[in-house]
């Protein structure tokens, strides 16, 4: 049955690390009326070349590297006149899209996009790695760096030129190929909330950060700031959860050994990471 809500803005954004529930966040939005809900500029997680907006792969790390590539990105796949397209032919009223990449050019999404409002979700680091991380077989959902010795798919391959890695000029790319897989997700995730959280401090008034744990801890804060977030209206309620039980996940599960057993480059890694992330997050909420 589908939701009566109605946004007070016709463009809102999700972002975050990935592995954060956001196939579900979107098929949700979809529910309501009057809303676009994509995800990853699909509906309903379609395959590759098969979305209602221009796909977005390579131009992630394009638009990683610098703010005027991420400001190129935006104008050539994520115009105005683009969405709005997009808008008119779904016969909607707005438009939410619910993308990791959406990390990476989340300032210029809200410098083009004067009235759009954005919602980023930040994941434990620990958790996040345990979920992204690949040591052998076929990953159906790869978000994160896979261990480097790992033979890729087809697939793997290409989602993987737009992953974002150090650059030149980044303190880290020398020392890029020493990284273990756990230390290279580690990095991804530092980076892409850093992005989150810069959008934060540039937009204050247009951008909310939601831990992610709070989608099972505290539902009904979490929908309800998500809601909050993109100009809802109306409390958005939080929808059953039975919806999404064990869609999105790995089919061999974990491989990683648990937190505590990495290594002592790894743990320390973590922290430094997850410290930083904490604090800045907390200074812009």
């Amino acid at each position: 049955m589908s939701q009566s809500n109605k946004l007070e803005l016709p463009f809102g954004f999700v972002g975050s690390t990935g592995r954060t529930a956001t196939t579900f966040i979107a098929r949700f939005m979809n529910s309501i009326d009057g809303v676009l809900g994509l995800h990853e500029g699909t509906i309903d997680n379609k395959s590759i070349g098969t979305g209602v907006l221009p796909e977005i792969n390579i131009e992630n790390r394009a638009a990683y590297s610098s703010s005027s590539r991420a400001m190129d990105v935006v104008a050539e796949k994520r115009s105005q006149a683009i969405l709005a397209a997009a808008l008119k032919q779904s016969e909607q009223n707005q438009l939410v899209d619910v993308a990791y990449y959406n990390a990476t050019i989340c300032e210029a999404l809200l410098e083009t996009h004067e009235n759009s409002r954005f919602v980023g979700i930040i994941r434990d680091c620990g958790a996040f790695v345990m979920s992204s991380t690949t040591l052998e077989g076929e990953d159906p959902l790869p978000v994160g760096w896979p261990a480097p010795e790992k033979k890729l798919t087809d697939r793997e391959r290409f989602i993987a030129m737009g992953r974002i890695k150090p650059g030149r000029g980044h303190p880290d790319k020398e020392r890029w190929s020493s990284f273990s897989a756990i230390k290279r997700n580690i990095w991804l995730w530092h980076e892409t909330n850093l992005s989150l959280i810069m959008g934060k401090s540039k937009f204050p008034d247009r951008v909310t950060l939601l831990p992610f744990e709070d989608i099972r801890c505290d539902p009904d804060a979490f929908w309800s700031a998500l809601g909050r977030g993109l100009g809802l209206k109306n409390p958005l309620p939080p929808p059953d959860p039975m919806q999404n039980e064990g869609k999105n996940k790995k089919a061999f599960g974990y491989q990683l050994p648990p937190v505590e057993e990495w290594g002592q480059d790894e743990l320390y890694a973590l922290k430094k990471a997850s410290d930083d992330i904490e604090k800045k997050a907390i200074f812009y909420v």
